[in-house]
């Protein structure tokens, strides 16, 4: 009876098991799937400034070019000069704004060139406001080429590019000896490297519709070139820097400090040690050691920086300067040697009787009314 028990017991369970619902995990929960954001759009592309203004500074073919008895090799917008300057120091005559091709200025040009000839300049640099209309820049630049130097010249913030181009290449076709510094935006000499940053960098202080403007990629140009170059090196801009106080290249009176921040970034995050530029005619005529303008240099005196505003070559209206003195036609000589600038100024006097007579003669064609 007991094994009858016993396995009455044991069926009873093997029935309960197998009649017992197996019990299944819950299912795992499904992903929640993220709405797919829409893509974005690509980023807007850095402007650019126009070719004809600053041409980008690419290597291009290699051509070999002469400059009176001083040969260099263009490649794109790079020119090089082979040979070292004879008596170790480089040499360069330097004008502000011309600003058009009076009969007063046309003679202002021939005593610069004698102050260039007399300092032994080795080039001529234009910094910018050559002029207006096409026929009064080429006049200008005929008559610098007319030095035999060669003349390297930037467009400012007072030329329409196609008057500005026209203008320069009328006189390209004379003068080989002139240098369009919106197309070369570097020149190697063996002691110095000049860079270009042509234009102005605020549209509201261009003068023309279709003038040149630069922009951050332009800048970025200028310091990649800038820490390549294997000399120390000059830049050359309309625009000066952005300064502080009233001994800096950019001071105006009441509208304090206007210069280009950028200008004063690149030129320390290069380590630019020289530069060269003209727009405010009022602080024009000195030279400072640091972009920022704090401490002035002495003509004469050699510095490791130097930074300077030749101030107006313009003779048609006197510009009262921030020195206290009126400026009626100014010139500088910059000079490196040895790694070190220093700089020299000529300050017209007012002409005589005889050479306002001579000036008449020199007054240019009536013209149209420049387009914009």
């Amino acid at each position: 009876m007991k094994s009858l028990r016993i396995a009455a017991m044991t069926a009873a369970l093997g029935f309960a098991a197998c009649t017992e619902k197996k019990v299944e995990p819950p299912p795992a929960p499904k992903p929640v799937e993220k709405p797919v954001p829409p893509p974005q759009p690509p980023p807007a592309a850095e402007p650019r400034a126009e070719k004809e203004c600053a041409a980008p500074i690419d290597p291009g073919p290699t051509t070999e070019v002469k400059f009176g008895e001083r040969a260099a090799k263009l490649s794109g917008a790079r020119l090089t000069f082979a040979d070292k300057d004879a008596d170790g120091a480089l040499t360069f005559g330097v004008l502000g704004p011309v600003n058009e091709d009076s009969g007063s200025n046309m003679l202002a040009l021939k005593k610069y060139l004698k102050f260039f000839s007399d300092e032994k300049d080795d080039a001529i640099i234009v910094t910018g406001d050559v002029g207006e209309v096409a026929g009064g820049i080429s006049r200008v630049l005929e008559e610098l080429a007319s030095s035999k130097l060669p003349v390297f010249v930037v467009i400012g913030n007072r030329e329409c590019r196609a008057e500005f181009t026209d203008g320069f290449d009328a006189a390209k076709a004379k003068a080989p000896n002139l240098i369009n510094l919106n197309q070369v935006r570097v020149v190697e000499f063996p002691e110095l490297t000049l860079v270009s940053l042509p234009g102005h960098h605020d549209p509201e202080y261009i003068n023309c519709k279709t003038g040149c403007q630069y922009f951050k990629s332009t800048v970025a140009e200028v310091v990649t070139a800038a820490k390549e170059a294997k000399t120390p090196v000059a830049l050359i801009a309309h625009g000066p820097p952005r300064g502080k106080g009233s001994l800096a290249l950019d001071f105006v009176g009441a509208g304090g400090n206007v210069g280009d921040e950028q200008i004063t970034k690149a030129i320390t995050d290069a380590k630019i040690a020289f530069g060269l530029f003209s727009n405010i005619k009022e602080a024009g005529g000195r030279a400072t050691s640091d972009a920022e303008g704090t401490t002035l240099v002495k003509e004469g005196d050699a510095s490791k920086s130097l930074f300077v505003n030749p101030g107006p070559a313009d003779t048609t209206t006197g510009w009262e300067l921030n020195d206290g003195t009126t400026a009626i036609g100014l010139a500088a000589v910059f000079r490196v040697k040895d790694g070190e600038g220093s700089y020299k100024l000529l300050r017209l006097k007012p002409a005589t009787a005889a050479e306002k007579a001579e000036a008449k003669k020199l007054d240019p064609p009536s013209r149209e009314q420049k387009a914009e």
